[in-house]
């Protein structure tokens, strides 16, 4: 739509060639911050409605279209009509006010559409110019006692005419006021700084005490719904922002980095203005959003309490009676004051189910006093909010803190305090919930206040009722082996983790040394199963999920063992037969953590081999039973390996292999090995007339298994498995198996999260 500022001229041209019951004179024309055009008028008294016409033909006295219609009362009128943006090219505007009380069809109608002010209305310059004396004032009497505060600011500001009331809303010490026009400001009591150590000493100590079972109940504990609806954000826009004064420490920017590292896209305000925060979501869904405010409790016009968010923008006459006239009058922005002399614009509740839209499963912490009130949450939830969390009172200058805690634990970053080690994954927003709520560190930990008679903040959360916010990433917890079963015959790994519902084929990939695996099942409560390859590679498993973006769990090494085992035997004189058997076996031995801080766990990894083992037979020696008989051992033969799960059938020349690694305790259990293979056989046997008869034959060697079971360490540093010899006496002859210390490939460290 295109209305160009000559527009102000033909208002009024175009009013003055009308005839009214009462002429409506032209104050202006302009876009609104929503992009709505706004045309403004004065109605001397005696009109009961005006319409907003619109025509793109000035030459058609036919082709006007009413768009717009609103009631008066007959006193004299201030009217701004909103009209939405219009398709097609030019048009041009006009305002007809008439004397019926009944109101004329139009195109259009809502009630953020056409506002009337009558002339006893409160102009946005008395308010500003209100709130700004009220400054001085909060200076002169900031030392006082909070309630002698509190009682001459009210008895101050009762003394003015354009005030209807002024009260304490609790839980705060602020003074609500609200004008005679409905209008609600927020005399704030001075922000209570503190200038002493940094935090509370407790935290730390905290953390390595749990609150015991039967005495702590986390908070609005999350239960597993029954359909999960969890998952990724829909959105990566991310937005960090800060409201507040620069004494307070400002964590935006480090969680802003958070999640750039993580493929976020990140824009971070250092201060918000309205303009700013309608921008928010303009263009895209928020999957992410964390801001530092004043949270202000105030009173609303049904007498119930809101809480409304304080920008760091400076309100002023021009954008009051301009572009934000329309989200004052709707109670979407309010003001507040605090002893810096001008007043600020503040968001409330309705400001944010109309102008903000939240993604799925998106995350949303108000680092802000008072926040975690149940009908600021609404507003959140409402806007599509995922999972909101705030303070439930007043919070003070440290508690950015918990909200570092809570990234930094969401995006597996182990930057926050404290810091494990091994490293930790990224964890899932119910995990990182109840590890905050069991260490309490979902409190402010900043010092209490004089004469605080309560715990300090704490951290609420709200959740959406079918979207709620999951993860930031996807994060593995374990990898396993996982046989077959009926409907899938073959040998499987299962990654267990934080994975959410399964976004589609197309959607996702698991990699493992950089190698697309197939996926065979996706279930968010379990994991996600791949199909063994026959031969697997070597390198890290990876998930990768694309949900309008891309992101990608922690990496995973899979440990791989490659054992030369040589089993020899010497039956009798120099025969000796030797069974090579290459096997490969692999495993991942991290350890793992369901929870931040939980000690790392060595779960027994069972293995069993694929396709990718091969051996070899090899004889020779002779061996003379008596003078006129030789046999002679020759030649030999080629082992392979098949996945054991898939093809079942006991073939000869095959190499078996399977076992259970307890990395903990740096031992390989239950480790069972079997192989066969052939080889040439020669009798000659020399008759007593010089004749001789020769016998060739298949000989055999075959490594039956363990019994009992070899003892087979593992080095907890650096996983090599420990060589040894077995033997074995045989008749007359012997056998022994023997493999060497073999250091395996992709070994975990302490920088390989858990």
């Amino acid at each position: 739509m295109h209305i160009h500022l000559r527009l102000v001229c033909l208002l009024s041209f175009c009013l003055a060639s009308l005839a009214f019951s009462a002429v409506p004179e032209n104050r202006g024309s302009a876009f609104d911050a929503l992009g709505y055009f706004t045309v403004k008028a004065d109605v001397p008294e005696g009109s009961r409605h005006a319409v907003l016409e619109i025509t793109n033909d000035l030459s058609a006295p036919a082709s006007w279209r009413p768009m717009i219609a609103g009631a008066i009362d007959g006193r004299a009128a201030k009217l701004m009509f909103r009209l939405p943006p219009q398709a097609g090219g030019k048009v041009f505007a006009r305002v007809k006010t008439g004397t019926s009380t009944t109101l004329p069809p139009v195109e259009l109608s809502g009630p953020d559409l056409c506002y009337v002010t009558y002339a006893d209305s409160i102009s946005s310059g008395a308010k500003i110019a209100f709130l700004t004396s009220a400054s001085p004032k909060m200076r002169e009497w900031g030392s006082l006692p909070v309630e002698e505060w509190q009682g001459n600011l009210i008895a101050w500001a009762l003394q003015n005419p354009l005030i209807a009331s002024a009260e304490v809303v609790p839980p705060a010490e602020n003074v609500s006021v609200r004008f005679k026009d409905g209008t609600t400001a927020t005399l704030l009591r001075a922000p209570r700084r503190y200038t002493g150590p940094s935090m509370e000493s407790l935290a730390p100590l905290q953390a390595k005490t749990i609150r015991p079972p039967g005495v702590f109940t986390p908070s609005a504990p999350p239960a597993p719904p029954a359909e999960t609806g969890r998952s990724l954000p829909d959105s990566n826009n991310a937005i960090t922002a800060f409201s507040l004064e620069s004494t307070f420490p400002n964590s935006a920017p480090t969680i802003g980095g958070w999640l750039t590292a993580r493929n976020y896209s990140v824009t971070n305000f250092p201060s918000t203005t309205i303009d700013q925060i309608l921008r928010w979501s303009s263009s895209k869904p928020i999957g992410v959003l964390f801001w530092q405010s004043h949270g202000v409790p105030y009173k609303k016009r049904d007498g119930s309490v809101g809480i409304c968010l304080v920008t760091r923008q400076y309100a002023t006459d021009a954008l009051s009676d301009g572009p934000y006239a329309a989200m004052i009058k709707n109670d979407e922005i309010n003001f507040a004051v605090d002893d810096e002399e001008k007043p600020f614009y503040s968001i409330t509740s309705e400001f944010v189910r109309k102008h903000l839209k939240f993604a799925p499963n998106s995350i949303v912490v108000v680092d802000a006093c008072f926040g975690g009130g149940a009908e600021l949450a609404a507003g959140f939830t409402e806007a599509g909010a995922g999972s909101y969390a705030s303070w439930d009172w007043v919070s003070g200058p440290y508690s950015g803190t918990p909200c570092l805690k809570v990234f930094d634990r969401l995006l597996g970053m182990n930057q926050e305090p404290p810091i494990s080690m091994p490293k930790e994954r990224a964890f899932s927003l119910m995990a990182t919930r109840w590890w905050m709520s069991a260490f309490e560190f979902d409190y402010d930990p900043s010092p209490k206040y004089p004469k605080q008679d309560r715990p300090n903040a704490k951290l609420t959360w709200y959740d959406h009722p079918s979207k709620p916010g999951y993860i930031l990433c996807p994060s593995i917890m374990r990898v396993i082996h996982e046989n077959k079963d009926l409907n899938e015959p073959y040998t499987k790994f299962l990654i267990e983790g934080d994975f959410g519902d399964d976004p589609g084929d197309s959607l996702r990939e698991v990699l493992w040394g950089g190698k697309k695996m197939e996926v065979v099942r996706w279930e968010p409560f379990y994991g996600i199963a791949i199909r063994m390859p026959s031969s697997p590679p070597v390198g890290n498993i990876e998930v990768i999920m694309r949900k309008g973006f891309t992101t990608r769990s922690n990496l995973v090494p899979i440990t791989e063992w490659t054992v030369p085992f040589t089993y020899e035997i010497n039956p009798k004189g120099s025969l000796t037969a030797k069974l090579v058997m290459n096997v490969k076996f692999r495993a991942d031995i991290r350890g793992s953590r369901g929870n931040p801080e939980m000690p790392v766990q060595y779960l027994g990894r069972l293995f069993s081999n694929m396709a990718d083992c091969e051996g070899t037979v090899s004889a020779s020696g002779t061996y003379s039973p008596d003078a006129a008989t030789t046999i002679t051992w020759s030649g030999g033969s080629s082992l392979t390996s098949v996945d054991p799960n898939a093809d079942e059938t006991f073939a000869p020349k095959r190499i078996r292999n399977s076992g259970k690694i307890d990395f903990g305790v740096g031992r390989i259990n239950q480790f069972q090995l079997t192989g066969d293979g052939d080889f040439t056989e020669t009798e000659v046997r020399r008759h007593n007339d010089g004749t001789t008869t020769t016998i060739v034959r298949d000989g055999g060697i075959g490594f039956p298994g363990f019994f009992p079971e070899p003892v087979m360490p593992l080095n907890l540093g650096n996983a090599t498995l420990q060589g040894n010899t077995l033997t074995w006496i045989m008749g007359d002859g012997s056998a022994k198996l023997s493999w060497p210390s073999v250091t395996p490939k992709m070994v975990p460290d302490n920088d390989t999260p858990r």
